[in-house]
């Protein structure tokens, strides 16, 4: 028996103890609108709260809804928070993986495109040959 990858409950196909399952934040029965499943919030309220970017259901740089990532990184998602030192940059970490000033300090890749190319970086003050050049 296959596990269900869906992260919706389908108002349709809810059956069992699923029925009892609402939105926590409005309200909403199972039976009556999709609940995202591991966070029991609605889809009118997911696309309520992604618009918002609030920072207590949704991120606050890219407004991805995760109630327990938001929680645990004071408003952020873990997309949009620095790999090495963990502070939020959401524009640059989300095209890089890190902050600026941790791309910085490694000074291997492009500050545009992020190519790695240590020695054109250096020699260009932080771009590569091709970033340089335009």
């Amino acid at each position: 028996m296959g596990k269900n990858k869906d992260k919706w409950l389908d108002p349709n196909k809810v059956s069992g103890r699923h029925v009892d399952r609402y939105c926590k934040i409005c309200g909403s029965k199972a039976t009556q609108v999709r609940i995202l499943k591991y966070e029991n919030i609605c889809e009118d309220c997911v696309k309520e709260l992604k618009q918002k970017k609030g920072g207590k259901y949704a991120c606050k740089g890219c407004g991805k809804v995760a109630p327990q990532q938001v929680q645990d990184n004071n408003g952020y998602c873990k997309d949009c928070i620095c790999r090495a030192c963990g502070k939020p940059d959401p524009k640059f970490v989300q095209k890089h993986g890190f902050c600026e000033k941790c791309f910085e300090i490694m000074g291997t890749n492009c500050r545009n495109c992020g190519k790695e190319a240590q020695a054109q970086v250096k020699r260009n003050d932080g771009l590569c040959d091709d970033c340089a050049d335009r």
